[in-house]
């Protein structure tokens, strides 16, 4: 334990450090006196992202280059040295390195996304620079996130393998804190207080444990992020550049949230200025999905894999043959049929195109992911019904006059539509709760904002406080339990306290996948059984002779960079 508390409070440091030479020469000098620790934290792992990418095109981001990564921050921070800022981040780590350890002790990691394609592709970062045409070994190689970056570069001399595990969960535990500080900051209206209590409420309650995070929860929580920022009343051009930030984040690691660039669109043009839209932050925003874009190019041959309208046909490595997995068309209408319940037909199973045709997959949904779904917000959503019969009791019972009546601004319902939108996109597109509970939660709550905002309870600024302390500790209390209980009873059975990065709950060593030749050299490697996990790269569990077979893979080397693409 006490290792996993070092090693997540040196990163969190590390990490605020990053953010605060980022926002004092990119966003705000004074940033960091008008936004929380936590919330620069987001901007630390967003330049981290940056540079780990940039640097991909040219070498792995192997031990020694990602140390000189973690320590050259430090000996920048001498040059703007802040002494306040200094004695923050060392306070404030040590209880975000707690509930770090609460969160992912004896937990396991993301089934079977992380070890079909997570871990592979950063074990792929940290011994290859950018391979092109992977994809055509693992197609989900084409879809990941920015954020395998982000996890890659803690694999050094100081953390090793481990490391890799870290910086998913301090962008949870950041957020937790981030929402209790805005909860209880006094530059926050009520209103805005309640849709952030909304937010953190359904975050304690449903994303909770390391091993249900994946790609999805600290994307669908930068979302929430995005939202809460949009609203908040700050200075206008400040709102412009966060909200830049965290839509240019979000997009980076998952395009099915990507509708959130209207948000300061909608910004910039309401109270248009040249400036507003050229600066520092939306040229870096712009670099940022440009060389994202030329990376999935050279990854798949397509600018967002799988849309196959964003694919550049003509290049050798893409492949256009729709029997493979690594087709676009196919990649697509898989994963959009799976999403949609295609697994979970009673009767004999249609074909993806012929399952997708005229909303006949709706019932099948229904009865499958849509039972799923009720049961995960159940919880909450009972939670949500007993706190509004308290307000309502409120309402009846007080003899408190409201003198405030809350207005909800343009912002407001900017948000309630693009939330709107996003949820009716889900619905249509890619109808699995993790892909879009960033979208359904914001527009629930939004919505409940415009029944509530005249409750006398929304007006009484000592009363609402009380009500946050009390049911924020309730929750808090709720998931520590959980967790302890959890590491309590794994401890029994798991010898090592680190989630498994190499396979199986008892084996943690690397797997030693099976070596695939081609002309006398090794391509590619292939798991014996289940996943690659974390391992020696490029590992895919695809390679079975349906997919493909040895015979159709070429790998050609060009400039020192690996091309893997098919026999046309």
């Amino acid at each position: 334990m006490i290792e996993l508390l070092f090693y997540s409070y040196l990163t969190s440091i590390h990490i605020y450090i990053c953010g605060y030479l980022f926002c004092y020469n990119i966003i705000d000098k004074n940033i960091h006196k008008k936004s929380s620790v936590f919330e620069i934290f987001f901007y630390g792992s967003f330049i981290l992202c940056f540079i780990s990418l940039i640097l991909n095109f040219f070498i792995s981001l192997n031990k020694p280059v990602n140390t000189i990564i973690f320590l050259l921050p430090f000996v920048l921070f001498l040059f703007l040295f802040n002494k306040n800022y200094l004695k923050k981040i060392l306070f404030f780590s040590l209880p975000i390195a707690i509930l770090f350890c609460l969160t992912i002790a004896y937990d396991g990691t993301y089934r079977p996304d992380a070890g079909s394609y997570h871990l592979p592709y950063i074990s792929i970062i940290n011994e290859h620079k950018i391979l092109i045409g992977i994809n055509n070994i693992h197609f989900r190689f084409g879809h990941t996130s920015v954020i395998q970056y982000l996890s890659s570069i803690y694999n050094n001399f100081l953390f090793g393998e481990k490391g890799i595990i870290i910086p998913t969960g301090l962008i949870y535990c950041n957020f937790i804190f981030y929402c209790i500080y805005e909860i209880f900051h006094k530059n926050n209206n009520n209103i805005l207080k309640v849709l952030i209590f909304l937010i953190l409420t359904f975050t304690l309650f449903r994303v909770n444990r390391y091993s249900d995070f994946g790609n999805d929860a600290p994307t669908n929580l930068l979302f929430f992020y995005l939202i809460i920022e949009s609203l908040k009343n700050n200075e206008f051009f400040l709102k412009i550049k966060k909200t830049i930030f965290a839509s240019t984040f979000i997009f980076l690691n998952k395009i099915t949230l990507l509708l959130g660039f209207f948000i300061p669109v909608c910004l910039i043009f309401n109270k248009f200025k040249l400036n507003y839209l050229f600066n520092k932050v939306s040229i870096i925003s712009i670099l940022f999905i440009f060389l994202y874009s030329g990376k999935n190019i050279l990854v798949s041959g397509c600018l967002m894999f799988p849309v196959e309208q964003t694919c550049i046909k003509k290049l050798f490595w893409y492949d256009s043959n729709s029997d493979r997995a690594s087709n676009a068309i196919n990649a697509r209408l898989e994963n959009e049929s799976w999403t949609k319940g295609w697994m979970n037909q009673e009767t004999e199973k249609k074909e993806y195109r012929e399952y997708l045709k005229n909303f006949g997959w709706v019932k099948t949904w229904i009865n499958s992911e849509g039972r799923t779904i009720q049961k995960k917000i159940a919880p909450y959503l009972i939670f949500i019904i007993i706190l509004y019969i308290f307000a309502l009791i409120f309402e009846k019972r007080t003899k408190f006059n409201s003198k405030n009546s809350f207005k909800l601004n343009n912002e407001y319902y900017i948000c309630l539509i693009i939330s709107f939108l996003g949820s009716l996109l889900w619905f249509l597109k890619f109808p699995v709760f993790r892909y879009g509970y960033g979208y359904l939660i914001s527009f629930f709550s939004i919505l409940l904002l415009f029944h509530l905002k005249n409750f006398k309870i929304i007006s009484n600024s000592v009363k609402l406080k009380k009500t946050f302390k009390y049911i924020i500790i309730l929750l808090i209390l709720g998931v520590v339990t959980k967790n302890v209980t959890r590491i309590y009873k794994k401890s029994e059975i798991v010898s090592n306290i680190w989630p498994n990065i190499y396979g199986s709950e008892k084996n943690f060593q690397k797997k030693e996948n099976l070596k695939i030749y081609k002309n006398g050299e090794i391509i590619f490697y292939i798991s014996k059984n289940g996943e690659c996990y974390y391992s020696k790269s490029p590992c895919t569990h695809f390679f079975n002779g349906k997919d493909f077979n040895i015979d159709e893979i070429n790998v050609k080397k060009v400039f020192r960079y690996s091309i893997y693409y098919f026999d046309k």
